[in-house]
């Protein structure tokens, strides 16, 4: 087995293919323990990942738009909006090549693409080369966190994350990154007087010259985070639109031009898919073989603390994004590195930005960064003169990354607080278990022995009190500072000794703080109406005395109750108002208002 693993090494530094390596290692080691049908099997199942045909759609939209004259009609609009600026010629790079990169998904294709364009205008503007050079180089994967980016769907697939969110996430620090660039080429030209002049016509011209395109963006956007359209909804939307704008209204490309694209564009999508589903069945062993714990293990005693593991991610994800491209990093390093992160309380959608951020900076790093190389071939230049040319955005890349790394908030400003309301157990060993049940208005089950002692205990609702980042059990008089990890996966209670517990949720669902607030008993005595909010998001309704089962959503300040009345779904959407105490709320709208407060009455819930 091992004369095996030396000689998939051996090819793997002679250069063979990166799936046959990742194949070659999974196969032998699970031929070692006798599973070596997980590795087909694996293989086999990424044909239910339900996003998967998102990705050769986007890729083949973002081939058909770098064939077009897209990328020219965008680079005029940008120069017309922001050209008269001091930097407004380096703004409109920023802009044009992140808008690129987010649709083709590829940072070589935007600086193959745009380079020819932007390099010339640069430098007829009076830019210095070094500048020049520099700032395309840069500029090619600055969109990389902006949609419909292909590696944001990637990474969304391999870490079982919403990519809804991770567009969401992205959009903050993808403006951090360009404002950074942006304040420096300002900088740069702040003395120097710029000859051209703003234009309404000529903005009103290039507008008029990118008609068919501009919808897109905004379509795209539109329908994605409005809920009308799923990711694989809008991948097929835009492949229709682009069709449609660059060969029938546009005519850009011609019909006889699609064979060689799709060719072009499924060469890259293959490549991906291959890599993706071996990495899948090493990520199956990686898992089997409990080798983040391992490295846990490893490292805890190194690095003790959340900013000392961001910071060697940091350094480590650069090194990677100097030596392989974005995808096989993706899906190489996400599965090693995403259970260490939430060891660390590391969100999972935090992470997919710094994942990113950092690999952008690895295809500037010398000496192998990606883009390197592509711009001087590109540009006919020494790989030196892009090594020198690139420092400046290097470090200004790199504050951007401190900002975004260590100030989560511009990455999960949009999402609710996990709420501590849930099911929770703890084991001690030797079959013993601590199991608390955690409620809104201040009520908590708790049982401790082995499972059927858990089973057959009698479910007496006890007191809790909040304050802050504390939680006090009032009827044991315990009082433990609280902390929950990855959205409601881990709770950890430390006590006053500074002894730690590690909870884990017991219904695989995350509660946010306005959903764990309903999860109670609640009476209305003038309507004579009894709710019960369930952990599961299920409820229970009693009103005058006819009872139903219905499911709740509670979305941006409404509460939706959801009922099947003979097999149609019916829906009602209601406000709520919730009172300084939290213990009581008033839910009104369908011309019906409740006054609803805790109940004493409360179920096992």
């Amino acid at each position: 087995m091992s004369v095996i693993l030396i000689i998939i090494c051996f090819i793997a530094i002679i250069g063979a293919p990166l799936f046959s390596v990742i194949g070659g290692i999974s196969l032998v080691n699970f031929l070692g323990i006798g599973k070596i049908l997980v590795v087909p099997q694996e293989m086999a199942g990424i044909t239910n990942t339900a996003l998967l045909h998102s990705i050769p759609l986007f890729t083949f939209a973002g081939y058909i738009l770098a064939k077009s004259n897209a990328s020219k009609r965008l680079v005029r609009l940008s120069g017309a909006a922001f050209g008269w600026m001091p930097g407004g010629l380096a703004i409109v790079t920023l802009i044009a090549c992140a808008i690129f990169t987010a649709f083709t998904g590829a940072s070589s294709v935007t600086i193959v693409a745009l380079g020819g364009l932007l390099i010339p205008a640069l430098l007829s503007d009076k830019y210095d080369e070094r500048f020049s050079l520099g700032l395309v180089t840069a500029s090619g994967s600055v969109g990389l966190l902006f949609p419909p980016s292909l590696v944001i769907i990637l990474y969304g697939v391999i870490a079982s994350t919403s990519i809804e969110s991770l567009y969401v996430a992205g959009a903050i620090p993808g403006i951090i990154i360009i404002l950074t660039i942006a304040v420096y080429a300002i900088f740069k030209r702040r003395s120097f007087k710029t000859e051209n002049k703003f234009s309404m016509k000529e903005v009103g011209a290039a507008l008029w010259d990118i008609k068919w395109e501009l919808p897109l963006p905004i379509l795209l956007f539109g329908g994605i985070f409005s809920g009308k359209m799923a990711i694989s909804d809008s991948a097929a939307f835009t492949v229709l639109y682009v069709l449609v704008a660059e060969i029938f209204l546009t005519k850009d490309v011609k019909i006889k031009d699609l064979p060689n694209i799709v060719k072009e564009s499924m060469e890259l999508v293959g490549a991906i898919l291959v890599i993706l589903t071996v990495s899948l069945a090493a990520t199956n062993y990686i898992i089997y073989k409990e080798i983040p714990n391992m490295l846990f293990d490893m490292t805890k005693g190194i690095i003790i603390n959340k900013f000392m593991f961001l910071l060697a991610l940091n350094i480590f994800l650069i090194i990677v994004g100097c030596i392989m491209d974005i995808f096989s990093a993706l899906m190489v390093i996400v599965p090693l590195i995403l259970p260490l992160a939430e060891a660390y309380n590391v969100d999972s959608v935090h992470l997919g930005i710094i994942f990113l951020a950092n690999l952008e900076i690895g295809y500037l790093t010398p000496p192998v960064g990606m883009n390197l190389f592509i711009s001087s071939i590109r540009f006919n230049k020494s790989i030196v003169e892009i090594y020198k040319a690139s420092v400046p955005f290097i470090l200004l890349s790199l504050l951007s990354l401190g900002l975004i790394t260590y100030v989560p908030w511009f990455s999960t400003w949009f999402m609710d607080k996990t709420s501590i309301v849930g099911k929770w157990e703890y084991e001690y060993g030797d079959g013993i278990i601590d199991s608390l049940t955690i409620k809104s208005g201040g009520k908590y089950f708790r049982a401790k022995g082995d499972m059927m002692e858990i089973m057959f205990a009698e479910p007496i609702a006890k007191n809790y009190k909040i304050s802050k980042d504390s939680i006090t059990f009032l009827a044991e008089e315990e009082t433990y500072k609280y902390e929950i990890f990855n959205r409601g996966k881990r709770l950890k209670l430390t006590d006053i000794n500074g002894a730690e517990r590690f909870y884990q949720n017991k219904m695989e669902i995350e509660i946010p703080a306005k959903t764990g607030f309903f999860i109670s008993g609640w009476i209305d005595e003038l309507n004579d109406v009894k709710a019960e909010f369930y952990l599961n998001g299920m409820g229970h309704w009693i009103e005058k005395g006819e009872e139903k089962s219905f499911r709740y959503e509670v979305n941006k300040g409404k509460l939706s109750i959801i009922t099947m009345d003979d097999e149609i779904e019916k829906k009602e959407i209601y406000k709520y108002k919730i009172s300084k105490f939290k213990d009581s709320f008033i839910l009104y709208g369908n011309d019906k208002k409740f006054n609803f407060n805790i109940s004493e009455e409360i179920s096992d819930l």
